[in-house]
């Protein structure tokens, strides 16, 4: 089977997201339909996903909550903390504060391509078995909800450029739903 496209960690389940063949209320790229406040960004960040609130099986008061999953893929090395409701996204921490014209390269877009994704399989997984799935993972599930984004296959883009997809850069997103708050980083062998 090949690697999902999103990979989400959750109460001792995973869920794997896949492109979709047709629409979906889930998507992977496109456009941020969300406006964002906080600190100041002088360069774009980059919508990575958006997981449907009904293609996700929390539990509690946050169950309602769509997870728009943004990174700064212009920054080296970024990460980033934010919160987020319906009416937007509050940036609270961006490191390093400045972006780069060449990371992750040269003519690196704007604006990933958009790709409706749907859930394609759900097992139950332990947290270590989770962690094996991308390099340097934390021995303790940092968050609530743990989603990695490996480098895409098939969809005609690379997020790393040649040498970083193929050493396996993948972007974590540790989400606390309770206080809507995610911090998102990349980890690499």
């Amino acid at each position: 089977m090949p690697e999902p496209l999103i990979s989400v960690h959750h109460a001792g389940r995973t869920t794997f997201f896949d492109k979709a063949e047709g629409h979906s209320s889930s998507a992977f790229g496109g456009p941020l339909e969300l406006s964002i406040t906080g600190l100041h960004h002088p360069r774009s960040l980059h919508h990575i996903a958006r997981l449907s609130h009904n293609q996700l099986k929390y539990q509690g008061a946050a169950r309602y909550w769509d997870l728009p999953l943004i990174h700064p893929m212009r920054y080296s090395g970024g990460m980033l903390s934010y919160t987020f409701s319906r009416e937007g996204i509050q940036i609270l921490e961006l490191d390093p504060a400045e972006p780069s014209d060449s990371w992750p390269y040269v003519g690196f877009p704007e604006l990933l391509p958009f790709h409706p994704v749907e859930v394609s399989a759900e097992i139950s997984e332990d947290w270590t078995a989770f962690a094996d799935r991308a390099p340097n993972l934390p021995a303790q599930q940092p968050a609530e909800i743990v989603v990695l984004v490996p480098p895409p296959l098939g969809l005609g883009i690379t997020l790393w450029g040649r040498a970083g997809d193929a050493e396996g850069v993948t972007i974590v997103f540790e989400c606390d739903l309770s206080a809507r708050k995610v911090v998102t980083y990349n980890v690499c062998s």
